[in-house]
């Protein structure tokens, strides 16, 4: 059983605070915005055992990876923890982004590396050959887009802007073949910026006035957080998600999504395949989001849950991870690679002959050599592990 110290990244839309608060650490001075507890070679965890020593996540698996993982999960998974558990905490809205599919990952991977191209260089788009599907768990009372709303309400929104612009824009989606085809004429329509800034300036004014959906009003607070960007137009086509403490959205891979405040639990494939296309610093790929996207309107996926007692179990439509959401109570984890965070509170481990309590902000790893995993909670916490895959 292994202490896990996260690694930090203090991306420009993060919170000053929230972060520092769970981990119990002074505020640096600027923004946190994720703690990695995981084994992602582009930051992973620090796993300390009782004795002090210490080495990295990914290096501790590696050294023994059926050990760390079970033989089944190692097997599965090249010898790697296929999952990533993070807390995000939102100060403003992340970029319009979209995830690869497996075979889409293997491919661009490939190809970046028979390019040459080092895995931090900004012109590389695939950094593992990994898809992302992930799951956000809302800790405070977060605001998430994902997908995109039928084309009718976002017409709708255009019409009640003064710019000859959206009238250009209600026509590109007028013309289109399907719902899919016009997402993806607009977001092109929009990114491109053929009649970007005087819809943008109408947009804020139709909001000002007390006038269109939350979509509107999402897309006039993204651009009060990115001034003159784009983006803000391909969030009016997007479904706005409210998610109260203890409510999770799952996005596929090809799903457009962007956080948009609030903090939460996320877990996902061990991956950090990114393409964005609006609100963003970093470098953006319009093309690329478009080719991986799927365009259909279709709403937000939710996880399947069940609940026993305290444990409300999250299940989704991937093979690397679950969820399970402990709330003053018991529970059990059979033998391999777990993980737990305390939210809130604190959470006792007893494994392998040892036992381990966790305060708020503190985290384990638990390997599948330590055998099956009892889990006591008073408080809040979340436990992650490999589910054995359905038949």
């Amino acid at each position: 059983m292994y202490a896990l110290t996260p690694a930090l990244q203090t991306y420009d839309w993060g919170d000053a605070t929230a972060i520092p608060r769970l981990l119990g650490t002074e505020p640096p001075g600027g923004p946190v915005a994720e703690a990695w507890w995981g084994a992602h070679p582009a930051a992973p965890a620090v796993a300390t055992a009782r004795d002090g020593a210490s080495l990295p996540l990914d290096a501790l698996i590696a050294k023994d990876p059926v050990g760390a993982l079970g033989a089944d999960v190692a097997e599965r998974f090249d010898g790697r923890l296929p999952y990533l558990l993070k807390v995000l905490a939102i100060a403003k809205p992340l970029s319009l982004q979209v995830h690869p599919s497996e075979d889409q990952a293997r491919r661009g991977f490939d190809e970046d590396e028979r390019l040459g191209l080092p895995i931090d260089d900004p012109a590389r788009t695939y950094r593992d050959p990994n898809h992302k599907p992930e799951m956000i768990l809302a800790v405070t009372p977060m605001t998430v887009l994902s997908g995109f709303r039928p084309v009718a309400e976002l017409v709708a929104d255009l019409a009640l802007m003064d710019a000859d612009g959206a009238r250009v824009l209600e026509g590109v989606l007028g013309d289109a073949d399907d719902e899919a085809d016009a997402i993806s004429e607009y977001i092109d329509a929009c990114l491109r910026g053929i009649v970007t800034m005087p819809v943008l300036t109408s947009l804020k004014a139709a909001v000002a006035a007390g006038r269109g959906s939350d979509a509107m009003h999402a897309a006039a607070n993204a651009l009060d957080a990115h001034p003159g960007d784009p983006g803000a137009l391909v969030v009016l086509a997007m479904n706005v998600v409210t998610l109260e403490p203890g409510d999770a959205v799952f996005t596929a891979d090809g799903v457009v999504h962007s956080y948009q405040s609030g903090v939460g639990v996320e877990i996902m494939a061990n991956s950090d395949n990114v393409i964005r296309a609006g609100l963003t610093s970093k470098p953006i790929d319009v093309g690329r989001l478009l080719y991986l996207a799927n365009a259909e309107p279709e709403p937000p996926e939710v996880p399947r849950e069940s609940t026993e007692g305290p444990v409300r179990t999250l299940r989704v439509p991937a093979d690397e991870f679950a969820l399970a959401v402990v709330s003053d109570g018991d529970t059990a984890l059979p033998r391999g690679p777990r993980m737990v965070l305390a939210i809130d509170g604190e959470a006792t481990l007893v494994a392998g002959g040892e036992s381990r309590t966790l305060r708020t902000g503190e985290a384990a790893f638990v390997p599948a050599s330590d055998g099956p995993l009892a889990v006591t909670v008073r408080g809040l916490a979340t436990l992650a592990w490999v589910p054995t895959p359905e038949v």
